[in-house]
């Protein structure tokens, strides 16, 4: 069975609750660039391939859907659905569940671009981190599509 990739658990801090009482927007936002760091990671982008290789993950675009509330100290689990890729990019579906509840409290979808950062331009996955995103989309090629996935901004206006 296709399981997504957990990658992020934490609880709420404190600094990330507003005025509202609540987790602040830019922070849920924080927490899923976490979880991207934490994806690099999975598929050997870590901070040493990072430095000797000189390339890196840039994000070319979010959207994200806030769906739930939450408070400080509750716990946050980051889950990861890879969409779509090729031989620079990947679109990802990351979904912040409630670490107790399983509750969907907000989702990410984004595209992320690998980088050569001595040409400062796109390049192609090194070909041991070519080999895990493909090893990646093999295990999320029979997971559903989040319902939330290319969505995006408008106002309906009654006609």
């Amino acid at each position: 069975m296709s399981e997504t990739l957990c990658l992020y658990q934490g609880p709420v801090k404190d600094q990330w609750i507003d005025y509202n009482g609540h987790m602040n927007d830019a922070c849920y936002v924080v927490v899923f660039s976490q979880a991207i760091d934490l994806l690099m990671d999975h598929l050997g982008i870590d901070a040493v391939t990072r430095d000797k290789e000189q390339v890196s993950i840039y994000t070319l675009q979010s959207m994200v859907h806030y769906l739930q509330e939450v408070t400080a100290a509750e716990p946050l689990r980051v889950e990861a659905q890879l969409l779509e890729h090729d031989g620079k990019k990947l679109r990802v579906f990351f979904t912040m569940v409630h670490g107790d509840s399983g509750d969907t409290l907000a989702a990410m979808e984004t595209l992320l671009l690998h980088m050569d950062m001595a040409a400062h331009r796109a390049a192609p996955f090194l070909p041991a981190v070519q080999q895990k995103v493909e090893q990646l989309a093999l295990s999320h090629q029979s997971l559903t599509w989040p319902a939330l996935a290319g969505r995006s901004i408008a106002l309906k206006r009654p006609t």
